[in-house]
C-alpha cells in the first residue's frame, strides 16, 4: 500500500510544472519603455508634449499592429500603446529593440502631427515615418543595425482618426 501511494506520488510531482524562476523578469518593463520615450522626445524636441507609453496586450490594438499613438494637439498630451512583448512573433531577444523603435515610429507621427493630415497620403506618411525612423535608429544603434521589412508601398493602409497614428507589422 505504501508503495503505490508512494508511486502516485511520485507520478505526480514529476507531471507536475516547473515552478518559474524567481528572478525571472520581463522582456520589456514599464521603466525600460517610458525611459526609451523620454530619450527619442527629447532627442525630437517634443519637451512641451506630455507623453505616456502604455504596453497593452494585441486584443488592445487594431489587428496587425505593433503599436499606435493618440494625441491632442490642444492640451500637447499623447498615449502611445505598444504591443506586449508576450504577444511577438519576433525571437525574445529582438523585442526590445522592437519596442524602441515602434515608439520613435510614434513619436515621428507625433512630431509630423503639427502638418495638415490627409487621408488619402497616409501610405506616403507611413513610408517617410519609416524611412526617418530607420535613419535615426542606424546612427543610434550601428552599421550592424537592420530594419524590418514594412508593408509594401502600395499597400493600402485603414483610415484613422485624426489624432491617431500606428504602427503596422
Amino acid at each position: 500500500m505504501k508503495l503505490a501511494l508512494l508511486l502516485v506520488l511520485g507520478t505526480g510531482v514529476s507531471f507536475s510544472a516547473a515552478p518559474a524562476p524567481r528572478d525571472a523578469r520581463p522582456v520589456v518593463t514599464p521603466e525600460q519603455v517610458d525611459r526609451w520615450t523620454k530619450l527619442w522626445q527629447k532627442r525630437l524636441d517634443l519637451n512641451d508634449w506630455q507623453i505616456v507609453t502604455l504596453i497593452v496586450r494585441h486584443t488592445e490594438l487594431k489587428p496587425e499592429t505593433l503599436g499606435n499613438l493618440h494625441w491632442d494637439n490642444e492640451h500637447h498630451s499623447a498615449t502611445i500603446r505598444v504591443l506586449d512583448p508576450c504577444d511577438y512573433e519576433l525571437p525574445l531577444s529582438d523585442v526590445p529593440q522592437d519596442i524602441e523603435y515602434t515608439i520613435l515610429h510614434e513619436l515621428i507621427h507625433l512630431q509630423l502631427s503639427v502638418l495638415p493630415r490627409d487621408t488619402n497620403a497616409r501610405a506616403v506618411e507611413e513610408r517617410v515615418v519609416n524611412k526617418i525612423s530607420d535613419a535615426l535608429f542606424k546612427l543610434e544603434k550601428g552599421p550592424d543595425y537592420r530594419s524590418r521589412v514594412f508593408p509594401p508601398k502600395n499597400a493600402e493602409l485603414k483610415a484613422k482618426s485624426p489624432g491617431e497614428a500606428s504602427r503596422t507589422q
